[in-house]
C-alpha cells in the first residue's frame, strides 16, 4: 500500500486566508504529505486565489497578437492585486522548494468562464486552431515566470473551464466524440509542459465526463506525460461513499497503460459537503475512505480535494497522518493513538468519535447533490410541499453516469416514497448526532485547555447539523401527511385523528427546532379550526418550487 504522492492544500474555500508559512509546511510534512497544491483552486475564487493560468500569466505582445484571448480574466485585474498575486505564487513555490515538497499548480482550461456557454459554441474551442496554441503559449510563459513548479493540474470542466458539446451547436465539434477532443487537448499541453520540465507531469481531472468517456480517454492519453487525479466517486467526493465501480475501473484501466492515478478526498475537517462547518470531527470516516482508496489497483497517491487547516486540532487530519505513516494500523489502534493526547479523556473521545463518524455515514448524501449544502439550509423552512432539487447543470456526467449515484437528478416533485426515504434516513442520522452531542457536551469542560475552543466549535456545528436534519425530517413527514389527509377528503372521508395528532406533534417539534414561532403557530391554529382550510393553504406543490430549493432539499 505504497503511496508515492500525498498532496495537501493549505487553507480552504471556507478559510482561504490560512497563512502559508514554513511552519505550516513542516506540519504537513510531519503528517506525511510530500506535495502541496500551490493555490486553493475553487470555482468561486475565494480570496481571489488564482483559478486559471490567465490569472497569473500574461502573454508576450507577439503571442497575444497571434492568439488573442476572447474571454477576459475574471480575477481582480487591479495592477496592484495582479502584482501581489504573482509575488504570492512565487513565494509559495520557494517555500515548497525549501521544505522539499513537490509543488503543483491547479488551473482550469480551456478558459471559458464556467457554466455560461453550456450547449453553445465556445469562445475557446479546442478545435478552433487558436485555443491549444494559446494554452501552450500560456504554459511556456508560466514556466518562464514561475520556475521551480514541479507539476500542473488541469480541469477541463468546472474551474471556469468548459469543452464543446458534440451534440450542440459548435460547427467544429459537432459529432466529434468528446473523449477524443479532451485527450488530444490534454496530451498536447502535457507534452508542452514535459518539454520544459521533463521531471514534471500534467495531472488531468476528467471531471464532468461520463464514465464511458473517461474510460475511452484513458486509451488515448500519453502515459509518459499525463497522470489522472480523480474524485473518489464518479458523482462527487462524498466522505461516506468513496470507491465506487467507476473509481476502481478508472484506476485499473489507467494502471494497465502505466498512467499514475491520484484519488481525491477530504483529508481534514473541512469539506464541500458541510461548508461552512469546518470543525466537525469524524476521523473514522476519513480513515475508512483512505483505506478503501489506497487498496484500489492503480492508485499511486492521495490528494486533498477541499483544503486543510493544519494549525489547529483536527482529528480527521491527524487520522490522515496516522494512515500515511502507518496504514496497517487497525481501526481500534488508530483511535487509541489518535486519542492519546486527550489523556484521561481518551476513552470518552473514542466513544464520541465513533458516534460522530456513524452520524456522517448515515446522512443520505446520495439523495441529491444538494444534500451537500445542508449547512446553507434554513431550519425555518417553508410550509409548502417539501421539494428536492436534483441537477446543477447540463454536462455529460450529469446527463448519464451521475443518475446511477444520485437518486434525484431532476427538478420534478419527488414521489412520496422518496420523501419518506430521506425523512427516515435523516431521522436516523440525527439520532446518532444527538448521541454524540450528549457525550461531547459532558466531556467538553475537561478537554485540554488549548483544544477546548475547537471542540466547542465542533459541538456548535454538530448541533447545527442536527437541527437541519430534523428540519428535513419534520418538513418531509408533514408534506406526506398532508397529502394523505387530502386523499381522505377527496374520497369524502374524515381524516383519522391519528394523522392530525401526528401532524400537530410534528409542527410543535418543528416550532422548537426552527426557533421561529409565528408561521407554525398560525398553521396550528388553522389546523385546529378547519382541516380543509389548512390543507388548502399548507404543504401544496408550488409551480415554481425550484426557486425554493436552490441550495438544499428544503429551504426558505
Amino acid at each position: 500500500m505504497t503511496l508515492k504522492y500525498r498532496v495537501a492544500i493549505v487553507g480552504s474555500p471556507s478559510e482561504p486566508h490560512m497563512p502559508w508559512t514554513p511552519e505550516v509546511l513542516e506540519k504537513l510534512k510531519a503528517l506525511g504529505f510530500n506535495a502541496t497544491q500551490l493555490n486553493i483552486g475553487w470555482g468561486w475564487r475565494p480570496a481571489d486565489e488564482p483559478l486559471n493560468m490567465e490569472d497569473v500569466v500574461e502573454l508576450s505582445p507577439e503571442d497575444a497578437a497571434a492568439w488573442p484571448a476572447p474571454v477576459p480574466p475574471k480575477s481582480n485585474q487591479d495592477p496592484a492585486r495582479v502584482a501581489e498575486r504573482h509575488a504570492q505564487l512565487k513565494e509559495r513555490i520557494k517555500m515548497c522548494q525549501d521544505a522539499g515538497l513537490r509543488s503543483i499548480f491547479h488551473f482550469g482550461a480551456p478558459y471559458n468562464s464556467y457554466y455560461g456557454y453550456a450547449g453553445k459554441p465556445l469562445p475557446n474551442c479546442t478545435l478552433d486552431g487558436l485555443t491549444i496554441p494559446r494554452q501552450i503559449a500560456l504554459i511556456k510563459a508560466f514556466a518562464k515566470e514561475y520556475p521551480g513548479v514541479d507539476d500542473l493540474f488541469v480541469y477541463t470542466f468546472d474551474q471556469d473551464a468548459w469543452l464543446c458539446d458534440e451534440f450542440g451547436n459548435c460547427a467544429n465539434c459537432r459529432g466529434v466524440p468528446l473523449h477524443q477532443r479532451a485527450a488530444d487537448f490534454v496530451n498536447q499541453i502535457a507534452a508542452a509542459w514535459h518539454a520544459i520540465n521533463p521531471q514534471g507531469r500534467l495531472w488531468w481531472e476528467p471531471w464532468e465526463l461520463s464514465a464511458g468517456q473517461v474510460y475511452k480517454a484513458i486509451e488515448l492519453l500519453d502515459p509518459n506525460t499525463v497522470g489522472l487525479s480523480i474524485h473518489s466517486n464518479v458523482a462527487e467526493v462524498m466522505a461516506a461513499l468513496p470507491v465506487d465501480r467507476w473509481f476502481k475501473n478508472t484506476a485499473f484501466l489507467a494502471s494497465e497503460r502505466g498512467i499514475p492515478v491520484l484519488g481525491e478526498h477530504w483529508l481534514g475537517a473541512g469539506s464541500e459537503e458541510l461548508e461552512f462547518f469546518f470543525h466537525l470531527q469524524y476521523p473514522l470516516v476519513t480513515w475508512r475512505a483512505l483505506q478503501a482508496m489506497a487498496a484500489v489497483k492503480g492508485i499511486r497517491g492521495i490528494k486533498e480535494y477541499y483544503g486543510l487547516m493544519p494549525n489547529r486540532e483536527d482529528p480527521n487530519l491527524r487520522a490522515t497522518g496516522l494512515f500515511f505513516n502507518n496504514p496497517e494500523l487497525s481501526e481500534e489502534a488508530m483511535l487509541e493513538e489518535l486519542a492519546k493526547p486527550y489523556g484521561a479523556m481518551a476513552d470518552e473521545m473514542i466513544r464520541y468519535w465513533r458516534l460522530s463518524s456513524t452520524a456522517i455515514e448515515m446522512i443520505p448524501w446520495d439523495i441529491s447533490w444538494f444534500m451537500r449544502e445542508i449547512q446553507r439550509s434554513n431550519p425555518a423552512h417553508t410550509l409548502d410541499a417539501a421539494f428536492t432539487r436534483g441537477q446543477q447543470v447540463r454536462t455529460p456526467s450529469w446527463e448519464s453516469t451521475r443518475r446511477a449515484i444520485f437518486m434525484k437528478t431532476d427538478s420534478e416533485q419527488p414521489d412520496p416514497y422518496l420523501l419518506e426515504d430521506i425523512q427516515l434516513r435523516c431521522e436516523l442520522a440525527a439520532g446518532y448526532v444527538l448521541q454524540a452531542l450528549t457525550i461531547g457536551k459532558r466531556i467538553a469542560p475537561d478537554i485540554r485547555e488549548d483544544w477546548r475552543p475547537v471542540f466547542y466549535a465542533a459541538l456548535a456545528e454538530q448541533d447545527g447539523v442536527r437541527r437541519r436534519l430534523l428540519a428535513y425530517v419534520y418538513h418531509l413527514r408533514q408534506t406526506n401527511l398532508a397529502d394523505i389527509m387530502r386523499k381522505y377528503r377527496a374520497e369524502g372521508q374524515e381524516v383519522p385523528s391519528v394523522l392530525t395528532d401526528e401532524l400537530v406533534a410534528l409542527l410543535r417539534a418543528d416550532q422548537v427546532n426552527r426557533a421561529d414561532d409565528e408561521p407554525i403557530a398560525t398553521a396550528l391554529e388553522l389546523l385546529g379550526r378547519d382541516i380543509d382550510a389548512f390543507l388548502a393553504k399548507y404543504y401544496q406543490v408550488v409551480p415554481d418550487n425550484i426557486s425554493l430549493g436552490y441550495f438544499t432539499l428544503t429551504s426558505r
